[in-house]
């Protein structure tokens, strides 16, 4: 199977991830392999799986890790799924309170790959929206900190995030650098790496507090390539942490094409944020 564009959605209790992957398969071009892992504790599985053949729903892992550890292993049995499933060119790793909301962003991405070979990781990283500088400071620390005496009660991680990190230093990488986790876009090539070095699997991960965004980050410079900004002012992403960015009808207004997150907006509820968005779908339609 060979598509453009493979997704990678970890899909959780509270998220609405019929809705996402509606914003998905709205605003990109098939082929393309949509990856839902449902950790949602919900019967969602059928009702995806209806919606496209394109559509593949996997479980999550057993146990009862914490909530960032599952994420982690949900995303790498997301990201194997696809390498095993698919040929594709670009992959997005996309939060559930996430959605698409224009077309273009598989494009975008893959000529921004195409014109600089150097970049593994596409998202915001350094910059937000807005423009201003956004703070590296707490995976810098925890990362500092679980390589450091005090991950020493947890030797299998301190010594998987130690090697990882020694490798990432030879290219250049900061501690803590990585693309924010609500939405990114990674070129086939550096997800094949990152898989190729056993990263996915790392034995000792689910015990770091840090989030996935912040490991792939580590991986993928470990693994030689670069972290591009693709979530300024003039770029297609729109990510907030627990909120919006802005409102709705200013990211439409803007040709953003991606935003997160829509648990909020000032006085607009999720339900509503995502009326609006899903109005402008429908709008679109032939």
């Amino acid at each position: 199977m060979s598509v453009s564009l493979a997704v990678v959605i970890p899909a959780g209790p509270a998220d609405d991830v019929v809705d996402t992957v509606e914003s998905v398969l709205a605003y990109t071009e098939p082929p393309r392999l949509v990856v839902v892992i449902d950790d949602t504790g919900r019967d969602v599985a059928g009702t995806l799986r209806s919606m496209s053949h394109e559509i593949h729903v996997l479980p999550p892992p057993p146990g009862r890790q914490g909530w960032n550890a599952r994420i982690w292993l949900n995303v790498a049995i997301g990201y194997r799924h696809a390498l095993a499933a698919a040929s594709f060119d670009v992959l997005l790793r996309l939060d559930a309170d996430a959605l698409i909301i224009g077309a273009g962003l598989a494009e975008a991405a893959a000529e921004r790959f195409a014109r600089d070979q150097r970049i593994g990781m596409l998202g915001s990283s350094r910059l937000g929206m807005d423009g201003r500088t956004r703070d590296l400071s707490w995976p810098a620390a925890a990362l500092r900190r679980e390589c450091g005496v005090r991950g020493l009660d947890r030797p299998v991680m301190r010594r998987a995030l130690r090697a990882l990190r020694r490798e990432a230093r030879k290219h250049g990488y900061e501690d803590g650098e990585h693309a924010l986790g609500a939405a990114y876009l990674q070129p086939a090539g550096a997800v094949r790496t990152i898989a190729e070095r056993g990263w996915l699997e790392l034995a000792g991960l689910e015990r770091t507090s840090l989030a996935d965004d912040h490991l792939l980050g580590l991986m993928t410079v470990a693994a030689g390539f670069q972290i591009g900004e693709f979530g300024g002012p003039d770029d297609p992403l729109a990510l907030g942490w627990k909120s919006l960015p802005a409102k709705p009808e200013e990211l439409l207004a803007r040709g953003k094409l991606a935003t997160h997150s829509v648990r909020g907006w000032a006085n607009l509820d999720e339900q509503e944020i995502r009326a609006q968005f899903r109005r402008a779908r429908e709008a679109r339609r032939p």
